[in-house]
């Protein structure tokens, strides 16, 4: 059975978030949408903010890469989050990638992406 595409972009962000919380992070927002676009995760890894873009296919390596347009929408979310979240916008922060497929579900995290 084919999952939708957002049945399979909503399970792949549940895998990701249980993954990092099982790695220790702390989620601080899942969805983030703010007036300039929108982050899928955002998370603490230690004294880091991580916001978490996810891409997922059902059976092979999303291949899709981020787009300029794209990254700077994210990057523009990250800062609304930061300051409506009352995060000094002086902190340290990246950008990862999780590409997510298959059954089982296969992954690979890209740190520090763009």
């Amino acid at each position: 059975m084919s999952l939708s595409s957002y049945q399979l972009g909503r399970q792949s962000e549940d895998w990701v978030v249980q993954h990092l919380e099982q790695a220790g992070w702390h989620i601080l927002a899942r969805n983030f949408r703010g007036r300039r676009g929108e982050i899928d995760v955002v998370a603490r890894q230690g004294a880091v903010v991580v916001f978490v873009e996810i891409k997922s296919s059902q059976h092979k390596p999303p291949l899709e890469a981020l787009q300029a347009r794209q990254i700077g929408r994210v990057r523009a979310a990250a800062q609304e989050f930061l300051q409506k979240a009352r995060v000094s916008l002086e902190s340290e922060m990246r950008f990862d990638v999780f590409r997510v497929w298959g059954h089982p579900v296969q992954w690979e995290h890209l740190q520090d992406a763009f």
